[in-house]
């Protein structure tokens, strides 16, 4: 793995952020090996087309590979198992194993908005493109919280401010 590339550096130590449509066509490319919707631009699809081969190549390999996690997926799928043991007869809990990876500088960015947008608005949050990245405004402040957290039995103390719930609720959560 080349640590430059994958920050966005190139050899002048200038930033080398891919274009925005190169870096959409990627990130469809991905989504459409997902068997997932993808953004469609006129060229894209015909991009998809092309690649089409490659994509059922790809999907082959990780129908084949379906069951493999990586080492911190399977030491938290072991504890998810331990944990949850007695309930294995009636509760198949896995852990995903396909999944959407980001392994190239500037695609949680381009993710964070949709691709033909440089804002987005919703009654919680508007979000803005700007040079140096992606700004998010929240309509109020999350750093409070408000309610009361439940934490499954079974591990540790359940301090006095925090209310505990049966291990198969956390199970039931996870279904």
């Amino acid at each position: 793995m080349d640590l430059r590339k994958s920050l966005g550096i190139n050899n002048e130590g200038k930033s080398e952020m891919l274009k925005a449509k190169r870096l959409v066509q990627y990130i469809n490319l991905k989504l459409a090996e997902l068997g997932q919707p993808v953004f469609k631009q006129e060229n894209d699809v015909k991009f998809l087309d092309l690649a089409n081969d490659l994509i059922k190549s790809h999907r082959e390999k990780n129908r084949l590979l379906f069951n493999y996690l990586c080492p911190a997926d399977q030491r938290m799928q072991n504890f998810l198992d331990s944990y949850l043991s007695e309930f294995k007869n009636k509760i198949n809990i896995r852990i995903p194993s396909n999944t959407f990876v980001l392994d190239s500088h500037g695609i949680s960015r381009v993710l964070s908005l949709p691709p033909d947008k440089d804002d987005f608005s919703s009654d919680i949050i508007s979000s803005y493109r700007i040079k140096q990245g992606v700004l998010h405004n929240p309509k109020s402040d999350r750093r409070t919280t408000k309610g009361v957290f439940h934490i499954a039995e079974g591990g540790l103390p359940v301090p006095d401010d925090k209310k505990s719930v049966p291990k198969k609720v956390f199970a039931n959560l996870l279904m």
